[in-house]
């Protein structure tokens, strides 16, 4: 039985005269545990803000923000995304509607654009996009681009654009005859700790039947 979990973020993009600060990756991460998105890093804007590279930002920048959308379910459970847009806040699409945005997601080495248009629209976007279907620890990249015009006028100076998406996940159990799902680190650590167990217990009992056969033949010596 599939459940359907969804919930909206909110991103900020801010023009300033400041300098950028180069900040982390953003991360979007379905904790299967809590049922329930985390995001990272947030800012002072809004908790689930994953643009930190969209602030500050000067006319004539094109910048890149990279986000890592990952399945942190139990691996019984295998999950789908979606992700939409609902567009601008009000008071944010004049100024949005000035700057372009891109969303290309990684896809067998290649990107794909998922996205394409002014910031303030939903365009592509408008209805439930499909991300992929993730298994415990898989996860798929998205990479967004905003560009900023260098005739963007003055009067944007100090502005702060707010943009809502939303993500949708649907659970399903995995089952028999699915595609083995991708390895992490962790399972890794645990399949060679348990590679070594086994030899080490080999080893224990290849030592034990060799001193068992080696005290009978000295018995047998001995009795000779």
């Amino acid at each position: 039985m599939k459940k359907i979990i969804t919930l909206l973020i909110v991103f900020a993009i801010s023009l300033s005269p400041i300098l950028p600060v180069y900040a982390e990756d953003g991360k979007v991460t379905y904790d299967g545990n809590s049922q329930q998105f985390i995001f990272e890093p947030g800012s002072k804007h809004s908790l689930t803000d994953l643009f930190s590279n969209f602030k500050n930002v000067m006319p004539g920048d094109t910048l890149t923000q990279k986000i890592t959308v990952k399945n942190n379910a139990d691996n019984k459970i295998k999950v789908k995304i979606y992700i939409r847009s609902l567009g601008a806040h009000g008071d944010s699409v004049e100024f949005l509607s000035q700057l372009c945005l891109r969303v290309q997601k990684s896809k067998d080495n290649e990107m794909a654009y998922m996205f394409d248009a002014a910031a303030n629209e939903t365009s592509q976007l408008t209805d439930w996009v499909y991300l992929g279907t993730l298994y415990s620890g898989g996860e798929v990249n998205l990479d967004v681009t905003l560009d900023v015009p260098v005739e963007l006028p003055n009067e944007y100076q100090n502005k702060i654009g707010y943009l809502d998406w939303e993500f949708k996940v649907e659970e399903f159990p995995v089952e028999d005859g699915d595609p083995i799902a991708p390895q992490t680190g962790n399972n890794l650590y645990i399949v060679l700790w348990s590679a070594l167990i086994i030899c080490s217990l080999a080893m224990l009992i290849i030592y034990l039947v060799w001193r068992k056969k080696d005290k009978e033949n000295k018995d047998n010596a001995v009795r000779c």
